[in-house]
């Protein structure tokens, strides 16, 4: 066996893996751990039983894959937070707060599997030294931060470390439940607003006040002016292409601005596709989708491809995408588009919350097959 072929087989064997452990994700938040099988996690999968058992020889390898990975992103989540916090002890809580409502590690499939597996783990010890051990590391470290905040304020004789780690942990695990119950139409910036509240009421010499209109200035809005969509012309193309070079990069591609440039500059002057730009009152760039044109044989009419959506970090969950999402239906109807279709990956669920909030469907009746020509 050649060496590459031995790393495509062991490409493929990982992606397998990752597959069926978001299938199990699913399969758990639908079905719950005691009514699991096999057999569903497959069918979600998409994969026969004999492809389940290739890769984990038992239903219980499966599952504690499963938590250790979910384990393991929130840890990552949490580690990337504080690298990127300031040094000073509010900035670092904060910093951990907000990891704790990041939308990819804490959407309500997620929620439900780890409070699946937290129920269990009374009669487990495998699951308890998981799901303990992770409870233990972040309740220490919130401990930590609350003991030098206290210090700070020169208030050790009057507040105990420990008592108000787990009050802000139990503020946590409060959200978390909310989230679980509430579904993706969850308001994290309610919860935001709910947290600095209790912060500033109990650490005030370390954390402001949030106010109502603060909660709301992070929203942007085509109604008010502070968000606007344009078809994007030659003059927009450095913007887009900056914002299509990271898309690229969000797919694991190279940074690659010359490549970035050239293309959509293309696509622009050619008039290959239509380019919806969102940008600030400023004229900043913060997003764009791309939407090609193609015909449909059956319905003997037009329709539309969204291939690209990007928001830039600094605006995700303001609004931005939604507005996108809106302008590309009214471009499409405006060129007689029969419909829209688009793709997107599996685990991708904030991206399908969206869609088919907007309507989307999900295909369950034709398979895709693509032929590379690489």
């Amino acid at each position: 066996m050649s060496t590459k072929k031995a790393g495509t087989n062991s490409a493929i064997g990982a992606e397998r893996r990752r597959l069926l452990i978001d299938a199990t994700m699913s399969a758990i938040s639908e079905h719950g751990l005691s009514q699991l099988t096999l057999a569903k996690i497959a069918k979600i999968a998409g994969l026969s039983a004999g492809s389940v058992n290739f890769h984990f020889a038992t239903k219980e390898a499966l599952l504690l894959e499963t938590l250790t990975f979910l384990a393991d992103e929130f840890q990552q989540g949490i580690e990337v937070a504080l690298k990127n916090a300031g040094p000073d002890a509010p900035s670092r809580l904060l910093a951990l707060m907000e990891a704790s409502m990041d939308p990819g590690i804490t959407e309500p499939r997620k929620m439900a599997v780890w409070f699946a597996f937290t129920a269990e783990a009374r009669g487990r010890e495998d699951y308890k030294r998981i799901c303990g051990g992770q409870d233990q590391k972040i309740l220490s470290l919130t401990q930590g931060l609350c003991r030098e905040i206290i210090q700070a304020g020169g208030k050790q004789k009057q507040m105990h470390p420990g008592a108000m780690a787990n009050a802000v942990q139990g503020l946590v695990d409060e959200i978390w439940n909310d989230i679980l119950h509430t579904g993706e139409g969850y308001d994290r910036d309610a919860a935001r607003f709910m947290y600095l509240s209790f912060l500033s009421s109990v650490f005030p010499w370390a954390f402001a006040i949030p106010t109502r209109a603060a909660r709301e200035q992070g929203k942007l809005s085509v109604e008010d002016k502070s968000l606007r969509i344009v078809t994007a012309k030659a003059d927009h193309i450095d913007q887009v292409a900056e914002l299509f070079d990271l898309y690229r990069q969000f797919y694991t591609e190279p940074a690659d601005i010359s490549l970035a440039k050239r293309f959509i500059s293309q696509n622009i002057r050619k008039n290959r596709s239509t380019i919806l730009l969102a940008t600030d009152r400023h004229g900043n760039a913060l997003g764009f989708t791309q939407l090609y044109p193609g015909w449909c044989s059956v319905a003997a009419a037009p329709y539309m491809t969204l291939y690209d959506l990007y928001v830039d970090d600094s605006a995700r969950n303001r609004g931005v995408a939604r507005a996108l999402m809106a302008a590309a239906e009214k471009a499409a109807r405006k060129a007689k588009a029969e419909r829209i279709d688009l793709e997107t990956a599996r685990d991708n669920h904030s991206a399908q919350a969206l869609y088919e909030d907007l309507g989307y469907e999900r295909e369950q009746v034709f398979y895709k097959y693509s032929l590379n020509l690489d």
